[in-house]
């Protein structure tokens, strides 16, 4: 078979360089490399586009009942000074009935605690001071002509409705009229509900 030989064409153009026509490669801009990447930042860019108008929009109809809440608050705002004025009131007459329920439970207590206190004392004892050492405590004073009436005191005491516990506390023997007698003192605790409604 003959041997086909191949010719090679040389295309030479021989015009000034000023005359000649350089031909522009545009093939890149169909280039899918630059193309899609472009595409792409279009569209982020409508989209953010598009979420700033809606936080925009957001944003003002937010500010639009914002605003409508605050006139219908000062609207509203001598009314809710009366309510205000009406609330202060009304804690004030609750704070004087608390008052008045405390004194009349405190009255009551103290009147049925002197009564068990008194009406149990032997024939030979005399209380000769009270007092009150913390909120549900007493202590008592006296002076017998018989040693033993201090223990029957104590134990009877124990027993009354006002009294949960006695305790001794101290007791000597002294001089008066020239007899002797027995000083004491004891110490009583009261009852936490005495002189409330149900109690016992």
């Amino acid at each position: 078979m003959a041997e086909k030989k191949n010719k090679l064409c040389v295309e030479i153009n021989l015009l000034p360089a000023e005359y000649r026509k350089v031909k522009n490669d545009l093939s890149w801009i169909l280039d899918r490399r630059i193309v899609w990447p472009i595409v792409a930042l279009l569209v982020v860019a409508v989209l953010i586009f598009l979420l700033i108008l809606h936080i925009e929009d957001v944003t003002s109809s937010l500010e639009n009942e914002l605003q409508t809440t605050l006139a219908e608050v000062e609207k509203e705002k001598p009314l809710l000074n009366k309510i205000t004025e009406l609330d202060n009131k009304l804690s004030v007459i609750a704070q004087k009935n608390n008052a008045l329920k405390s004194i009349q439970v405190s009255k009551k207590r103290w009147v049925i605690l002197f009564e068990n206190m008194s009406s149990i004392l032997p024939p030979n004892m005399w209380l000769t001071n009270l007092n009150q050492i913390g909120a549900n405590e007493m202590e008592l004073k006296g002076f017998t002509y018989d040693f033993s009436e201090v223990a029957e005191y104590m134990v009877k005491l124990e027993k009354q409705v006002s009294i949960s516990s006695v305790n001794l506390i101290s007791i000597a023997t002294t001089k008066t009229g020239g007899e002797d007698t027995y000083n004491f003192t004891i110490k009583a605790a009261i009852k936490q509900d005495l002189g409330l409604e149900g109690a016992k």
